[in-house]
């Protein structure tokens, strides 16, 4: 087992790019904010974020706290899977797999985060899958934007296949019995569609609760109001749904609150 104590603050990379730097100081701010939402487990879960104009990704080292990651402690991998930064450890070998999967595949997915809350899982458990219950289903896009797949332990090929096929075109895959990675052209959508799946499924098993007790009648949003409010919300010209104004005031949050994370 290669354990490596992370260092909070540190010096900037080798031959790291303005844009590799900003990628690293926007992963890093999504770790931390994980931290601040309480969307973190323990030091399973991990998160990647293309690096502009390269065929690499950066994630982090695997054994690492959500709340121990700075820009500067992020491991750089190519999609040759050479690892940039030996000196700052070794990924998750899923996060340098499936995130090489989806961006080689898609160019407009640009950021992934691999999430499994207790409400998320609890979800991924069910047949349906996530349902149409409060306005959080509304934000993450409804149900058109997520796809599924089985559960694996191992990154066989049969599972990347199937998980590449459930992810194509979409916003998020909920993965049975586990959890969901989440896409974003950006950190910020990537964020801000984690935080609402989380919440959707949160509200989901909070109903499902409630009506088992007598005479609760539960409503699921009628599908010709789904498409209604999402038409109302993707036309807004006063509020985006993509997670760049929650995710600037995120940011400025960090930048009081951890600030060591763009170190």
């Amino acid at each position: 087992m290669n354990v490596i104590t992370p260092t909070p603050t540190g010096t900037r990379p080798a031959n790291c790019s303005d844009a590799e730097w900003e990628a690293r100081c926007e992963l890093a701010a999504i770790y931390n904010a994980l931290v601040k939402y309480r969307l973190t487990d323990t030091t399973n879960q991990w998160h990647a974020i293309r690096v502009p104009g390269e065929d690499a990704l950066i994630t982090h080292h695997y054994g690492w706290m959500h709340e121990e990651v700075t820009a500067s402690n992020l491991i750089k991998v190519g999609f040759d899977r050479v690892n940039h930064n030996p000196e700052n450890g070794n990924p998750n070998p899923s996060a340098t797999e499936i995130g090489k999967l989806f961006f080689e595949a898609e160019s407009e997915k640009n950021c992934i985060i691999h999430i499994h809350t207790k409400a998320i899982m609890g979800v991924s458990a069910q047949k349906d899958g996530v349902g149409p219950y409060s306005q959080a289903y509304l934000m993450i896009g409804g149900g058109d934007v997520l796809g599924y797949t089985e559960y694996e332990f191992e990154c066989t090929d049969h599972f990347l296949n199937s998980l590449l096929d459930a992810g194509r075109g979409k916003k998020a895959v909920v993965e049975a019995w586990h959890g969901a990675f989440v896409f974003g052209a950006n950190a910020g959508e990537a964020f801000f569609r984690s935080f609402y799946l989380d919440q959707a499924c949160a509200v989901q098993l909070e109903v499902q609760k409630a009506a088992a007790c007598p005479g609760i009648e539960i409503r699921t949003i009628p599908e010709a109001e789904q498409k209604r409010h999402l038409a109302d919300m993707n036309a807004s010209d006063w509020y985006g749904y993509e997670g760049e104004l929650e995710w600037s005031a995120i940011r400025r949050r960090l930048d009081i609150e951890a600030p060591h994370y763009k170190s």
